[in-house]
Order: C-alpha cells, then structure tokens, then sequence
C-alpha cells in the first residue's frame, strides 16, 4: 500500500467529519474514529519511549538503545498496519473478522512480544506488589505507554460490541500492555534504578 501526503491541512475535517479509507464519510465523535486515533495516541507514546532511549542512552546503556530501537521500530509499524485495518468502512468486504479459528499462539506479531517479555524476564525478580510508575524517565515513559495502551484495549472491546474487528488486534494490544510493563522492570534494572513498589496504607 502506497500513501502519499501533499497537504498538512484540508479543511475538510472543519465540521466535525472525516473520511475512511476509500472516501467513506464518518463522524469524528464516532467509536471506529476513536478506536484508530487510539492507535496513533499510543504509538506517539511509543516514539517517545524510542527517541529518549537513543538520545540519552546510546552512549552510556547501548544495549538499551540498540534494543528499544530494533524492537519499537517492529511494533510502531504493526502500529500502523493496525490503522489500516480499523479505518476501513465497514462495508468494505475486506474488513472480515479473524476466523473462529484464531490461534495466537501461531501469530508471529504476538509471538515476537511474548519472545521479548520472557527475555526481559530473566534478568528481574517477581515483586510482592504493584510497581508504582517512576524512577527512571524510561520507567516512566513505558508507564504512561503502558495505561494509554489499556485504555485504547477497553475502546477495541467496545468497538467489538459494534461492529467487526479482527481478533489478533485486541490479542496484540492485550499483549501490548504486558511488554510495556516488562520493558519498565527491564529498563530500570539495566539502569540500576530502585523500583518503587506499592505499600499499603492501613485500612481503618
């Protein structure tokens, strides 16, 4: 698939509309908008993550810039093949759900994520309790990623209430969240930086 942007503002979008793929006249308030602008909210989340792992860590951690950039490169594009998917009309006979059939654990898009996760997962200790978002700006960053991506889940699962949606997208964005939160633990570990962790109060 080709595209080609020539213009940054159309005016087309003045009134609130806007146009799927092949010319299909929606609203913006629409939940197939939302559901695919959520795409580019988390995966603009995603570039961040990217960028200051390059910019502040090729010298010092390589190891982390090599392998954010590498892996968030691969994930930003299924990103947009992702968008693609959600922006096409819905009477466009190409947007068939997944068969029944769907078995992620043959998807190489979600194995890759599960790959990764296990991989990270050999270098931290399982906590006691629920990891409080900070520390390191990386841990941060991967946290804000992380929630954003849950949100855009919980629209996709709406979204599928209404109206078809392929099934590796909502398994994909599930598995999504849980790399961003191992990418946290990971980085803050590569990074000697204490974790902080959840600590109860006293209930009264």
């Amino acid at each position: 698939m080709t595209v080609r942007l020539n213009r940054i503002y159309t005016k087309s979008g003045d009134k609130g509309m806007t146009r799927l793929s092949r010319g299909v006249e929606i609203s913006k308030g629409s939940l197939q908008v939302e559901s695919y602008g959520m795409m580019d909210e988390v995966n603009s989340h995603l570039g961040v993550i990217r960028s200051w792992a390059i910019y502040q860590h090729t010298d010092s951690h390589p190891e982390i810039a090599e392998e954010t950039e590498k892996t968030f490169e691969a994930i930003q594009n299924i990103m947009f093949d992702i968008g693609r998917i959600l922006a096409r009309p819905i009477i466009d006979e190409d947007n068939k759900a997944t068969p029944e059939d769907y078995d992620s654990s043959k998807d190489e898009r979600v194995l890759f994520l599960e790959e990764r996760i296990d991989t990270y997962r050999t270098e931290f200790d399982a906590v006691s309790s629920f990891t409080i978002p900070g520390g390191c700006m990386l841990n941060a960053y991967a946290h804000v990623a992380r929630t954003t991506c849950r949100r855009w889940e919980r629209i996709i699962v709406r979204r599928r209430e209404e109206m078809p949606t392929e099934d590796w997208i909502l398994v994909y964005i599930n598995r999504l969240s849980d790399y961003l939160y191992a990418y946290s633990r990971w980085v803050s570990n590569r990074l000697s930086d204490a974790e902080l962790l959840w600590k109860p109060g006293v209930e009264k």
